[in-house]
């Protein structure tokens, strides 16, 4: 699931996953075998990768690559302050968005 869309993404930018974990990321090159293998990066070296491309961390594992200029530079504020937001702060968002008639589900 990971690996093939990391491959997917490497292979848009006319680069190869051994290429980029060695020039992008400066780790050696058997974590590609190993994430080809099953095995998934840590936390900070998915958001190295998904900052790359301008990409979800999620999108990394389900395909769904929204970029950041699918959003409006509004959408991508709203989107930081959403998550710098404490869980009460979240919450209340939530419950704003629910009166307005949109649907939220977790």
């Amino acid at each position: 699931m990971f690996f093939e869309q990391f491959a997917l993404l490497c292979k848009q930018e006319n680069t190869t996953p051994t290429e980029f974990v060695k020039e992008i990321l400066h780790l050696s090159s058997s974590k590609v075998t190993a994430w080809k293998n099953g095995s998934i990066p840590k936390y900070e070296i998915l958001n190295q990768i998904a900052g790359h491309f301008h990409v979800t961390v999620g999108a990394l594992f389900d395909g769904n690559i929204l970029q950041s200029s699918d959003f409006t530079q509004e959408e991508i504020q709203m989107i930081s302050d959403f998550r710098s937001l404490n869980q009460e702060g979240k919450d209340y968002v939530r419950q704003q968005m629910t009166i307005a008639g949109i649907v939220y589900q977790k």
